[in-house]
């Protein structure tokens, strides 16, 4: 074998050694499923996920996401550089993140990268500062030369059931990254909706599941929204059904 056969065999073997290096560093993305993936509300489903961050904590949504405007989660600081706190809903839908504050009269702000992690697009504010999805945590340390700040407020996506609201538990994941669940099925209006399970690290899975015979009212329907209903009905029945005269004749 001449030289020229030699290194182009060489070159072949380590691209394929590079390329079988890049896929299986790559971690599988994170998958659930439910069985049954119908019932009604208070009716069991087992959830079962895989491709979590290993021994981590995952948390579980229902439902349509939710938006939290201002969360004014209280803040204990550490000092003039540190504070921590936990937001009032979760899990926390990743990238959705947002802290603004107010800083020499001036309003700044700092949001997450999706991975766990804060990101301040003014820089040079943040020194460190991560963001736990599961439990809704955060953590931040001022870079040494921030001035004197004042704590704001907070904004991020949630999911209509949460781990707060419906007593979803905080689940583990074992040393592959799976977790499993029984769960039962929350008093939400009949129709298909998404179901979501969150780590700390921002991987998300999610899957479907119908719910029947519920005697829940859509969202959209909400008290206002019936009597308009209602008082539409009305209307229309009373210019539609209501009785006609009598046509006149003639003399």
């Amino acid at each position: 074998m001449n030289r020229k056969i030699r290194n182009t065999f060489f070159l072949i073997s380590l691209a394929l050694f590079l390329v079988s290096a890049t896929i299986l560093g790559v971690r599988a993305a994170a998958a659930i499923v439910l069985n049954p993936t119908t019932g009604a509300p208070g009716s069991s489903v087992n959830l079962s996920g895989t491709g979590f961050a290993v021994s981590n904590t995952t948390a579980i949504g229902w439902g349509p996401p939710v938006a939290v405007a201002h969360d004014t989660a209280t803040v204990t600081k550490v000092g003039d550089l540190e504070f921590y706190g936990t937001v009032s809903q979760h899990p926390i839908k990743p990238g959705s993140f947002k802290y603004t504050y107010t800083q020499d009269s001036q309003e700044l702000y700092f949001t997450d990268n999706g991975d766990g992690t804060l990101y301040d697009p003014a820089g040079g504010r943040l020194s460190f500062g991560g963001i736990n999805y599961t439990s809704g945590y955060f953590h931040c340390i001022m870079s040494s030369g921030t001035r004197i700040f004042n704590a704001g407020y907070f904004g991020y996506t949630t999911y209509y059931f949460n781990s707060i609201n419906s007593t979803f538990p905080i689940l583990p994941t074992d040393a592959s990254g799976a977790m499993s669940v029984t769960l039962t099925v929350p008093q939400i209006w009949n129709g298909s909706e998404t179901v979501w399970v969150i780590d700390e690290k921002g991987n998300v899975g999610s899957g479907n599941f119908t719910v029947v015979n519920s005697p829940v009212i859509p969202e959209p329907l909400t008290l206002g929204g019936v009597i308009l209903l209602s008082s539409a009905a009305l209307i229309v029945s009373v210019y539609f059904l209501r009785k006609k005269p009598a046509p006149k004749v003639a003399a």
